[in-house]
């Protein structure tokens, strides 16, 4: 068989799948830090615009270069969970967590575009370098949990709003689905915030991943 034809093949099968979500242009970018969280380094900062997570002047997408990211590993049955806090009053949350597997062969340092869908698959075939137009691979990011600060004035049910009673926190926690060691990739950044907060501006997220073994 033949390279063109198991291209083909693929991407067949991720559109009968809905896994096939990608812009019409080809390039891909890379955020400009990913932090490694491991069993030893379970703490960061991450830096977010206000909006960065959703956007309702951007079709309510989420803006790549505002947001911030993290990577982690985990087997199968560990139980992972994932806790942003603002230390800017008014500025509210959202979580997003992706699965790359096998048929990811970009490198994970890139994403599929300058915005990203929140709760659903991330997915761009035969990507490009948008800087280089090196050729890169297949970005597959798989869609696996979501959800936001639920603390504040405005509702966006599908977003899955999560109520603590604490405003400018949020936390999401699930249990790997894969059979062997997975790689993940998240992002954080604000939704809905406050009037107060100036939204063309920059803000420290002070960010947790845990992984915990059955």
């Amino acid at each position: 068989m033949s390279v063109s034809t198991i291209k083909k093949t693929l991407l067949v099968s991720m559109i009968a799948t809905g896994l096939f979500t990608a812009a019409s242009s080809q390039a891909a970018t890379q955020p400009s830090v990913i932090n490694a969280f491991t069993a030893e380094v379970t703490e960061a900062v991450l830096s977010v615009k206000s909006k960065g997570w959703h956007d309702a002047a951007f079709g309510d997408m989420g803006w790549t270069h505002s947001s911030g990211w993290g990577s982690f590993s985990a087997y199968k049955g560990d139980t992972v969970r994932i806790k942003a806090t603002s230390t800017q009053a008014g500025l509210h949350p959202g979580i997003t967590v992706w699965y790359r597997g096998i048929d990811d062969t970009a490198p994970d340092s890139y994403v599929v575009d300058h915005f990203y869908p929140q709760n659903a698959n991330f997915v761009k075939i035969g990507v490009t370098d948008e800087t280089s137009g090196e050729k890169l691979g297949n970005i597959v990011m798989r869609h696996i949990i979501h959800a936001y600060d639920g603390d504040n004035t405005v509702k966006v049910g599908r977003m899955k709003p999560i109520k603590d009673g604490v405003a400018g926190e949020v936390e999401v926690s699930f249990k790997a689905p894969k059979n062997r060691l997975g790689q993940y990739m998240f992002v954080v950044g604000g939704i809905n915030p406050d009037e107060s907060v100036d939204t063309s501006l920059k803000y420290d997220m002070n960010v947790s991943v845990t992984v915990t073994k059955p």
